[in-house]
């Protein structure tokens, strides 16, 4: 069984044998194989760097996607709108930056870090911040 469930934001694969090939979309995941209760996992991790823009939208998107769609949480409201408000002002700077410019590299990655403390208290909602970051290293 193999599938792209939406498991903290990740693919979550399953099942028994060897998994050597497939279609792993949006996954750094190469191969697993494993017996007698050992793994063995082959993870091709070049896809930040490779395109740190592209992942920022798609993380950016996917928090934001969390956040607006969270009501019931013990999240206070004027955190999750603070953290909804500051998600839309980095999605719109990283959607007009030129990303071979150092200037607006680095002014997003000051964002990012920025953004950082504000998604702390909503972390329960978006699953943490890790993959933000992972992505402004290579900003």
């Amino acid at each position: 069984m193999t599938g792209n469930e939406d498991f903290r934001g990740g693919n979550f694969i399953g099942g028994s044998g060897n998994i050597t090939s497939g279609t792993f979309t949006g996954s750094p995941v190469v191969s697993v194989s494993g017996s007698n209760n050992t793994v063995t996992n082959q993870v091709s991790d070049n896809s930040v760097a490779l395109d740190p823009w592209g992942n920022l939208e798609k993380e950016l998107a996917r928090i934001r996607r969390r956040l607006e769609g969270d009501r019931g949480s013990s999240v206070a409201a004027v955190d999750r709108d603070d953290a909804i408000a500051s998600v839309k002002a980095a999605q719109a700077e990283a959607s007009a930056a030129d990303s071979a410019s150092p200037e607006a590299r680095r002014s997003m990655r000051l964002r990012l870090k920025a953004l950082v403390g504000i998604l702390v208290p909503v972390a329960e909602i978006i699953g943490g911040v890790a993959g933000l970051e992972a992505i402004w290293p290579h900003l």
